[in-house]
């Protein structure tokens, strides 16, 4: 049954198909005289007669030349062979019946031989020919391999190459197959099918067997059995290829950690220097405010105190410019013993004395020590069930004070003709109590957001900039933190977020 399948498989095959009716071809064309005599075409019949005949050459022999190069060429040697037999047994008749050579058997027997020979050399060829292919398919695959192995992030990644790469290698890798195991993880080629015709290899990384490759075949093919050689160069460049995919993981894994510690270092590194420059500038106005703070309140004081008995040597009848002067000095004197106050605050801040205050009370009280201009509106939406804290209530009364003043002063700018309008409101969440104040003011542009609590930065033409600077260390030494958010033309909000009390 078997061999009924395989005779009726080789009759099918399209290239048997060819040569016999080459075969067929080439023996009309041989036998062409014969066949224009059995016509009555006699002239004919001697035309090509003497082609049987050019100078001791049969050229109408060297037509079989066509099947058994064609046969060599597709089949093999063996083939080439049973097919210049046959061509043997077409020209026998012709050489013992109607031939006049002396020996009969002679002419067909060398020309068989010669055509066997050529079709021999073709089929070596042909051979050589394509095992040149298959080498080079398989280098290309190796090559392939190689170059997934630097372009794959990961193993599985690799792996799913490689399996679809490996078909590529073989003589027939439409019908092939390929399964790779590798840590429990199944990786197949694309339109994989198993079948019994397989070769199978340990797949070893690093001396250790990992899992194990498998290329199956469709059909039985001898050629799988025969590059087992090749199965083995393969695993172990998919095995190479595996610890370099690993290793290159490790490294980048190692290159990202320390781009991350890179990164750290770098921000303590410009935390360091921002403290570092922040000391020296509080180490600056430490020495402005002990060596000059003394000295300016001194003579400010000795200048009031004459202001102040030029006033009352001025009787009612007295010029109206001269007691406007002395109200301009004595305010100014006012302005000058602030910066000093400030100076020599922002250097011995006091820790903080704490106790339960009221927040509501504290903004009250705030609100009172500043004066408010005609076009300012305030509105302070104080909520009455607010908790109460525990915080050094002066402090934090100074902090809301610069704010307030602050928030002021921005909406009373020079020109500032348009009403303005100071919100302050009051909550809490689970952590703390927040208190934020916004104005309409002129806003703080987005590159001094991040020095409006430097000491010694300010926007403003008077001030030396330490009232924020001193809300900031207020807030904090008290458990706080104060933020900001502000636009340039649409004004700024204060935020003071003050801790809750903790309840056992």
């Amino acid at each position: 049954m078997v061999n009924k399948r395989n005779k009726k498989s080789l009759w099918l095959n399209i290239h048997l198909r060819y040569i016999i009716a080459t075969m067929v071809l080439c023996s009309i064309i041989y036998y062409s005289p014969v066949i224009s005599g059995l016509f009555g075409w006699t002239t004919l019949q001697d035309n090509l007669n003497h082609f049987h005949n050019i100078y001791g050459i049969d050229f109408l022999g060297l037509a079989f030349f066509a099947p058994v190069v064609y046969a060599a060429y597709v089949l093999g040697v063996i083939p080439a062979i049973l097919t210049a037999l046959i061509a043997f047994l077409v020209l026998l008749p012709y050489s013992i019946l109607i031939d006049t050579y002396p020996d009969a058997m002679f002419k067909p027997a060398a020309f068989v031989i010669i055509l066997s020979a050529v079709g021999a050399v073709v089929a070596m060829l042909q051979k050589s020919e394509q095992e040149h292919r298959q080498r080079m398919k398989e280098m290309k695959c190796l090559y392939d391999i190689g170059k997934a192995s630097e372009e794959s992030e990961s193993e599985e990644e690799f792996l799913s190459k490689v399996v679809a790469l490996i078909p590529q290698a073989m003589q027939n890798s439409e019908v092939t197959s390929v399964r790779m195991t590798f840590h429990d993880q199944v990786f197949k080629s694309p339109n994989f099918q198993k079948s019994p015709s397989k070769i199978a290899e340990n797949l070893v990384v690093g001396g250790e067997t990992m899992g194990i490759l498998e290329i199956f075949s469709n059909r039985e093919n001898p050629y799988l059995k025969k590059r087992n050689h090749l199965t083995k160069t393969l695993v172990e460049r998919i095995g190479g290829a595996i610890r370099q995919v690993e290793l290159e993981k490790s490294l980048r894994g190692y290159y990202e950690q320390l781009e991350n510690e890179v990164e750290l270092r770098t921000k303590d590194i410009e935390q360091i220097q921002e403290k570092l420059i922040r000391s020296e500038r509080l180490a600056a106005v430490g020495e402005l405010a002990s060596g000059v703070g003394h000295e300016l309140r001194n003579p400010l004081n000795v200048i009031r105190n004459c202001a102040y008995l030029l006033n009352m040597a001025l009787t009612e009848k007295s010029d109206a410019e001269a007691v406007n002067t002395l109200k301009v000095l004595d305010k100014q004197i006012d302005i000058a013993n602030k910066i000093v106050t400030d100076l020599l605050d922002f250097t011995r801040i006091k820790p903080p004395t704490q106790s339960k205050i009221d927040l509501n009370y504290i903004i009250k009280e705030s609100l009172s020590y500043i004066p408010t201009p005609e076009h300012v509106t305030v509105k302070a939406n104080l909520n009455g069930h607010t908790p109460q804290i525990v915080t050094d209530g002066e402090q934090i009364s100074r902090v809301f004070t610069n704010i307030i003043s602050n928030a002021i002063q921005a909406m009373n700018g020079p020109g500032s003709a348009k009403p303005g309008e100071l919100n302050i409101n009051i909550g809490s969440d689970d952590n703390f109590v927040w208190i934020s104040f916004k104005d309409s003011g002129c806003g703080i542009a987005a590159e001094n957001m991040q020095k409006i609590f430097e000491p010694l930065f300010t926007t403003k033409p008077k001030g030396i900039g330490l009232g924020l600077a001193i809300s900031k260390r207020l807030v904090e030494q008290n458990g706080g933190k104060i933020e900001v958010a502000s636009r340039v033309g649409e004004g700024a909000t204060f935020t003071v977020k003050l801790p809750l009390e903790k309840r056992r």
